[in-house]
């Protein structure tokens, strides 16, 4: 409940918090809890449409109890340390600061920025994730590390039931194009503007998963698990880290990154994934290239240039000048544009220096 108190479902839920606990707790006893589906709500980030599913309080009641008392803590130990998402003491500014420690880490090695680097992303990864697959990763963690049989059975219970609410109905295709969706990239907007009486639900599509579940950060940190261990162990390349669907890899020798990405696309076909070719690409160190919406490059000293995205302040400069307008009609208080700035400021400010440190050793290499 905390951080959604203002809501009304939320406050029905506490007022009843006892009874509902109960009930909960008496349908997972007996087997009869199914969760529902939720409801998607859409948003734009960056102009891109997405769907965001907010899940019942029952529902997320569960979902916590399962990610954070079984999940991570099983999960958490089949990962790399260069894997940053949604992680205890990790995050989006510890995956930045690994990023040029592997930088610094490759000058300090060769004495030169004489290197390549490959960066690359996932298309379409979390609607395009294949459940029976997926639930296949997760049993094999999952019995490796839970020795009770009654919380596995019911823990993969509870997954199969929850990969069932993630389900596309996709009634309105024939079965050739539905056939073509299991091997080829699907769209999360699949039914956006479809009409609502041809998802009449007799044929459904056993692909993605929801964003806004909290199970599903767990299955975006482990399922591509194999690419982490291929380019760390089988391919030897420590400059390897990956935040979600993003991943780079250093290495000196540009074949040396021809051959892991030949290696990761095999993987890929695997496991159903879809490396997105338009956007993979290696580069010379010491061009200028961006990582999650920072610009890098790595100088012939062994300085590593940082830079903040300028479509980042391009898009905050002009926040600010819709607020300005609505500051005027007297829509918005000042001091609601004055926070709305600060935080943005506040998750950008470590961002806006020119420069990182120069190549001494980082105390986590």
């Amino acid at each position: 409940m905390s951080g959604s108190r203002f809501k009304y479902s939320t406050q029905l839920f506490e007022m009843n918090h006892l009874l509902y606990t109960a009930m909960i707790q008496k349908s997972l006893r007996d087997g009869t809890y199914t969760p529902e589906q939720g409801n998607k709500f859409l948003i734009r980030e960056r102009g891109k449409p997405r769907y965001i599913t907010s899940n019942t309080m029952a529902d997320k009641t569960v979902n916590h109890i399962t990610s954070d008392h079984i999940l991570t803590p099983v999960l958490s130990k089949y990962l790399i340390h260069d894997n940053g998402a949604s992680q205890k003491g990790k995050g989006v500014s510890f995956h930045r600061r690994r990023f040029e420690a592997h930088l610094q880490k490759f000058f300090m090695t060769h004495g030169s920025n004489e290197g390549f680097i490959m960066l690359g992303d996932f298309s379409g990864y979390y609607a395009n994730i294949p459940h029976g697959k997926c639930y296949e990763v997760l049993e094999h963690f999952l019995s490796r590390s839970i020795d009770s049989p009654d919380v596995l059975r019911m823990t993969l219970g509870l997954l199969a039931k929850m990969f069932a609410t993630f389900r596309v109905d996709v009634s309105r295709f024939t079965d050739e194009e539905i056939r073509a969706m299991y091997t080829g990239k699907v769209d999360q907007m699949l039914n956006l503007h479809a009409d609502p009486t041809t998802l009449t639900g007799e044929k459904f599509l056993d692909k993605g998963v929801d964003i806004g579940n909290q199970n599903s950060q767990s299955i975006g940190l482990i399922y591509p698990y194999r690419f982490d261990n291929y380019a760390k162990i089988v391919a030897g390349i420590k400059g390897y880290g990956r935040y979600t669907d993003d991943f780079y890899a250093i290495a000196q020798d540009r074949g040396e990154l021809l051959r892991l990405l030949d290696g990761l696309r095999g993987i890929a076909r695997e496991f159903g994934l879809i490396i997105n070719e338009r956007k993979t690409r290696i580069v010379k160190l010491s061009s200028f290239y961006r990582h999650l919406q920072n610009g890098y490059s790595l100088t012939e000293t062994g300085r590593v240039i940082r830079k903040m995205n300028p479509k980042s302040i391009t898009r905050e400069r002009r926040k600010l000048k819709a607020y300005k307008r609505l500051l005027d009609a007297g829509k918005i208080s000042y001091g609601d544009v004055e926070n709305i700035f600060k935080s943005w400021l506040g998750g950008n400010y470590k961002r806006m220096c020119l420069t990182a440190c120069p190549a001494t050793a980082p105390p986590d290499i």
